[in-house]
């Protein structure tokens, strides 16, 4: 059933320049998707988009002029995709939240809306806790069944290599990536680790390792028994872990690794396997210029 869009309103109350907000909807027009910015608030940036791949695809950059997050910052994005359309969202940098010290948090919200028959492709950069940070992330995109989704979301341990480094020193961070069918849960990740306890517990659950990333992949007629061409295809790169489950049109991959490079790595590798199954077209980087 179609999903009428609704973009977020702005809340008189929000302070300018905390409360980053972007409204964006996808269309079809003419044989190819184009997208429009409803509204948008700074420091949310509207850089526009542009054909990488000279198809129908628009691949869109999204932009945080801030730099990264302060305490009480929030950042909050909504996309609708309507029917048949297929877009790439990805951002100019990494997510970077600065520590906090007086209790409060930063925040970023994601909220995608996938049509019936539309595609999307949702390739974030990593966040970064530094030190002493307080952090809340919710990724929540929604899919009808004959939707088409590849998604990551990959956070790291900090600043790894600043001065000494900074693995495991953040204050809290929750983390929430989710994947909906209609009104139901397909895929729900969820870090909590807002604890000097939990923090403690989640570097032993990272087995030393620094990043940690999750892909997901939804498509109705996605091929079977595509477990062990993913997993191979990170086989190459060294510092990786990575586990693939696959449950009818559902794949996930979880990573982990030592470097920023090799996690990247074994993400681009999952989407190059993928890729031709969701969309049709080989996997290629992303021009971020």
């Amino acid at each position: 059933m179609h999903k009428h869009y609704q973009p977020v309103e702005v809340d008189p109350s929000w302070i300018v320049g905390k409360y980053a907000l972007m409204n964006v909807q996808a269309e079809l027009r003419g044989g190819r998707t184009e997208i429009e910015p409803r509204s948008w608030r700074i420091p949310f940036q509207w850089q526009g988009y542009h054909y990488q791949d000279h198809d129908d695809q628009p691949f869109l950059l999204l932009l945080n002029s801030s730099g990264g997050f302060v305490e009480g910052d929030v950042s909050h994005l909504q996309a609708h995709l309507e029917a048949n359309t297929r877009a790439l969202f990805t951002t100019t940098a990494s997510s970077k939240f600065y520590k906090c010290l007086n209790g409060g948090l930063s925040r970023e919200l994601v909220e995608i809306y996938v049509g019936p028959q539309a595609t999307i492709e949702y390739c974030p950069d990593e966040a970064i806790p530094f030190a002493r940070s307080r952090t809340e992330r919710i990724t929540r995109i929604t899919i009808e069944e004959s939707s088409r989704v590849f998604a990551t979301d990959m956070v790291s341990a900090g600043r790894i290599h600043y001065g000494p480094g900074e693995a495991f020193k953040f204050d809290s961070l929750v983390s929430e990536f989710e994947v909906r069918l209609g009104e139901r849960p397909l895929f729900l990740d969820r870090m909590v680790a807002n604890t000097a306890e939990r923090v403690a517990a989640l570097q032993r659950l990272w087995h030393g390792a620094r990043h940690a990333a999750t892909v997901v992949a939804y498509a109705p007629d996605l091929p079977a028994n595509l477990e062990e061409s993913v997993r191979d295809c990170s086989k190459g790169t060294a510092g990786v872990e990575m586990g693939v489950s696959q449950i009818g049109g559902l794949v996930i991959a979880r990573i982990l690794a030592q470097e920023t490079w090799q996690a990247h790595e074994a993400i681009y590798r999952v989407w190059e396997s993928l890729r031709p199954a969701i969309v049709g077209k080989a996997a290629r980087p992303i021009r971020k210029c």
